[in-house]
């Protein structure tokens, strides 16, 4: 009998990892299928959500929490309820489910089963993307991160281009003695080919969902009114590189707006004539630190940083 459930592909990592970079490969690698996306992000801006939906006509954004948070489950639940009748497609060949980089997976399949999803998707496979820079020390201190390889069925080991070979040695090790089962696939700029949507994923329940906003995070935004010098921002940036997690957003330009993607280890910068969406740059880091996060915020809202 033929299964006619909507195939349904998780893909999970911690910030920075490169999980909007596989969506966009998505996207290049099924031009022909009908695919939704579903983004979710921690901080209130939607800077990821935006960026997809240059690309493509079927993005459904969910910021300000973890879709596997109480926070925000419900909206994610009804959102995949509904997501059919709001495609307006003749059929869906798939939905990609970007979850929040703090997210722990575990409670998908049971959120799938309690809520009567199972009847609407298939959960096709679990994807996790890490920074093999940061791995170790997530995994030791953050423990959604392990959770998230617990559940992947594919872990894509990104950015191997950056790393010596002893390092990409390390993170095999690390996730082969959390996940013995789970494919491992070594990647530059998340370059690779799968089958995101003819399997079905082996990942067992765990855990449940978390109770509120995970203390461990502090997050912040600006919003920017005139141009703003990008060189200053990322020189005050980089003095709290072991406060910070990610720094993101459209930042007002005098081209219109430049996109600044920053982690402790890359940034990238564009500008973007044409944008005509909302300014506004998140900054989310360590919990202890969330005094540090909120000055930076305020001295890019208030204007400290604007061009003279």
């Amino acid at each position: 009998m033929t299964d006619k459930r909507i195939p349904l592909c998780l893909v999970v990592g911690f910030l920075g990892s490169g999980k909007t970079t596989f969506l966009k490969r998505i996207v290049k690698h099924y031009p022909n299928k009908q695919i939704a996306f579903v983004v979710n992000e921690f901080s209130a801006l939607d800077a990821d959500g935006i960026a997809m939906q240059r690309l493509h006509d079927k993005v459904f954004c969910l910021p300000g929490g973890s879709v596997f948070c109480r926070c925000l489950a419900g909206q994610f639940i009804q959102t995949l309820k509904e997501l059919p009748d709001l495609l307006d497609m003749p059929q869906c060949d798939g939905v990609v489910v970007e979850a929040s980089g703090i997210a722990d997976p575990g409670v998908a399949p049971q959120m799938m089963r309690e809520e009567g999803l199972d009847a609407l998707y298939r959960l096709s496979r679990i994807v996790a993307v890490v920074d093999p820079g940061n791995i170790s020390d997530l995994v030791h201190q953050l423990p959604n991160t392990r959770s998230q390889l617990v559940a992947a069925d594919t872990v894509l080991i990104n950015k191997t281009d950056i790393y010596c070979e002893e390092r990409l040695l390390e993170t095999i090790a690390l996730i082969r003695s959390i996940n013995e089962k789970a494919t491992i696939e070594k990647t530059v700029y998340c370059q690779i080919t799968l089958d995101l949507f003819g399997g079905e994923s082996c990942s067992k329940p765990s855990g449940g969902y978390a109770a509120g906003a995970d203390q461990n995070f502090a997050t912040a935004v600006a919003q920017t009114f005139q141009p703003v010098d990008v060189d200053r921002l990322l020189r005050a940036i980089n003095t709290l590189q072991h406060e910070l997690y990610r720094a993101k957003g459209f930042l007002k330009s005098e081209e219109g707006a430049t996109y600044l993607d920053w982690t402790p280890n890359a940034y990238s910068r564009f500008d973007l004539p044409d944008h005509e969406g909302p300014f506004g740059f998140s900054l989310i880091g360590a919990g202890n630190k969330a005094s540090t996060i909120n000055a930076l915020a305020s001295r890019l809202q208030s204007g400290s940083f604007n061009k003279t």
